[in-house]
């Protein structure tokens, strides 16, 4: 199962448009991400926390320079910021809102323990910012977020997202 599949996507998220309404807590903020060739090669994802602010968990480039490391682990660092300041930093793609919604408590809560807790190591493939935004909206306990629960998430960005 692929998270930017259209089967994923119409089953468990709806796309919004959010001209002149302010994001809800849990929505899923799509970055889209280019090459140093300017081509399009996958997308970044944040989840707005509310009150402003989004949470969102990337890797740490080695050496802070050069493209970002696709294909091994490196460091894996999780950021609360602005919303408004992530949005100017990088090109918006989409916005998602879990349908059914979710539990704002639990959200929050697992928030505080992302934020708190030692990331771990980030990987394109088994560790990225896909599985910790899933992880962030999941239903149930949080328990340690993201030392505990290494559920395998089949995670493509790279498919594009029509929604009709």
């Amino acid at each position: 199962m692929s998270f930017t599949s259209q089967a994923f996507l119409g089953q468990h998220f709806e796309a919004l448009e959010l001209q002149g309404s302010e994001p809800e807590p849990g929505d899923l903020f799509l970055f889209r991400l280019m090459s140093p060739t300017g081509r399009w090669c996958g997308a970044h994802v944040g989840v707005y926390c509310g009150h402003g602010e989004s949470i969102h968990f990337e890797g740490k480039n080695p050496g802070g320079h050069g493209p970002h490391m696709f294909l091994g682990s490196c460091e894996g660092v999780v950021s609360k910021q602005g919303q408004r300041p992530l949005l100017r930093s990088r090109s918006l793609w989409r916005v998602l809102r879990r349908r059914g919604g979710i539990d704002r408590a639990a959200l929050e809560r697992r928030v505080r323990e992302a934020m708190d807790a030692d990331p771990p190591p980030y990987h394109p493939t088994r560790s990225n910012c896909v599985h910790f935004a899933l992880r962030l909206l999941r239903p149930g306990p949080s328990l340690d977020l993201l030392q505990r629960d290494r559920s395998p998430i089949s995670v493509s960005v790279d498919v594009d997202l029509t929604v009709d």
